[in-house]
């Protein structure tokens, strides 16, 4: 019966020996007149099959364990296809079948969890906020790439490293520590002082005994989230600016009003020149103000992407003659000769003709601020390897080199004491136009030298039309 448990055959075999051996010598002793010798030639050959039953019983035994014994080195070597022969006695059948069903839920659970690394690393890796995980020995275990990037890590550096090696700044440093020794939540705002980031640290304690390397010494480690506020700490302050200048910028025209409704009050009313020239300043301030919050909603819309673009191909050459006709008359008034170095045709660009206007506009008026009488202010167009340059050129008072990066900032005034300079916004409006187009703007200026404006427009790809047809 196949049920029959091995060592019990092989019992059963030796002991059906020992009987028929037994018997044989019985007879033996018991005929002494026979002749011995067939009797014991038999029990030779009955000794012998009994030899032979045993040695293919136990062969068939050893094989078997041996063919166990390799498929398990594979599957500890790595090799989950290893696969034990079902055969042979029963109990090597089934311990193969047992076996082979370990390995496959050792496979199962070998793939389960590389699946859960494969998107444990993933999510890490397209993360947008910084994730560490520090152990009480400052070695960094896990790090992801936006954590590398927000703290400037070195080249090279890789988890196993030291945390002092990622970064040296003390505030980061003492969050982690603070979390690791008092296994509690640590938290701080930290602004690194190399690349000017304000970035919020949190660090919790991570005591799982899933993460524990020494059961009798279960090692503290942190996880360390980090999210960068450096742009939303930006936004908060070029709001709180805004507003401050914006209401610095609209009480000055506002105090000349007053003042002038006062004075008009107090009897200035009955003379009739001193009451016109008191209505003219009051109507010239609300003007002001006015400009001034038109360019401030523009400038919002604009900064928001919420200012409505039409494109469509158009010559900017059409644009800068048309606008320089428009502002020539303030220049002859001013002494200063306008002028348009724009002769070439070039190819049309593909943009908001109102917004190019504006930029135009507002180029030409900030180098007739800056100039004077007998100056000249010049506007040119070229073309360049990506698009077309627009230039405007004055040789008016020019900028200190210590200003210059600020003059596209919202409100900055070289000259503040300059009443009649502009709102201080023409400038930003303009960069955020070059901005919304693709384009940039640059500044070349020295002090009693002029400066240049330059407004960059790329031709973009599939609308390089021939200026010709859309004369």
């Amino acid at each position: 019966m196949k049920s029959i448990n091995l060592r019990f055959r092989i019992a059963l075999v030796s002991a059906g020996m020992t009987v028929a051996a037994a018997i044989l010598v019985g007879l033996t002793a018991g005929g002494a007149s026979a002749d011995s010798s067939p009797v014991i030639i038999a029990v030779l050959v009955v000794s012998l099959l009994g030899l032979g039953v045993a040695w293919i019983l136990s062969a068939r035994l050893v094989g078997g364990v041996t063919r166990l014994a390799a498929v398990g080195k594979r599957a500890v070597e790595g090799d989950y296809t290893a696969r034990a022969g079902i055969g042979g006695p029963s109990e090597i059948s089934e311990a193969s079948e047992s076996l082979n069903h370990l390995i496959d839920r050792l496979r199962s659970a070998l793939e389960a969890g590389g699946s859960e690394r494969i998107r444990l690393s993933s999510i890490l890796h397209t993360m947008t906020d910084g994730v560490l995980v520090v152990d009480e020995d400052g070695i960094v275990e896990l790090v992801n790439p936006a954590a590398i990037e927000m703290l400037d890590a070195p080249p090279g550096f890789r988890a196993g490293d030291r945390m002092v090696t990622l970064n040296r700044d003390h505030e980061v440093l003492r969050v982690i520590t603070d979390c690791v020794t008092g296994r509690t939540t640590a938290q701080g705002e930290v602004e690194l002082l190399g690349s000017r980031r304000l970035l919020n640290v949190v660090a919790v304690p991570l005591t799982s005994e899933a993460l524990v390397d020494e059961p009798s010494r279960p090692m503290s480690r942190a996880l360390v989230l980090l999210n960068d506020l450096t742009e939303l700490h930006r936004v908060n302050v070029t709001r709180t600016e805004f507003v401050s200048n914006a209401s610095h910028e609209l009480r000055t025209p506002l105090a000349a009003i007053r003042a002038s409704a006062e004075t008009l009050q107090l009897g200035a009313l009955n003379d009739p020149d001193a009451a016109i020239d008191f209505l003219d300043r009051i109507n010239d301030n609300v003007l002001r103000m006015e400009e001034m919050i038109t360019e401030m909603l523009e400038l919002s819309r604009l900064e928001t992407g919420q200012a409505p673009m039409h494109l469509a191909p158009i010559s900017l050459q059409d644009v800068v003659i048309e606008e320089i006709d428009r502002l020539r008359p303030i220049a002859e008034r001013s002494g200063i000769n306008l002028k348009s170095d724009a002769t070439e045709r070039l190819p049309a660009i593909t943009a908001d003709r109102k917004m190019v206007g504006q930029v135009v506009s507002n180029l030409v008026s900030n180098a007739l601020h800056a100039s004077g009488e007998g100056d000249v202010v010049s506007v040119s167009i070229s073309r360049t390897p990506k698009g077309v340059d627009l230039s405007v050129t004055d040789t008016g008072r020019g900028i200190e080199a210590e200003y210059v990066p600020h003059v596209f900032e919202r409100f900055y005034k070289v000259d503040a004491s300059r009443s009649e300079g502009g709102t201080g916004i023409g400038l930003a409006i303009v960069k955020h136009i070059a901005q919304a187009h693709d384009g940039d703007v640059k500044v070349e200026s020295a002090p009693g030298s002029g400066s240049t404006f330059t407004v960059s427009f790329p031709l973009r790809q599939g609308f390089e039309i021939d200026p010709e047809s859309l004369s």
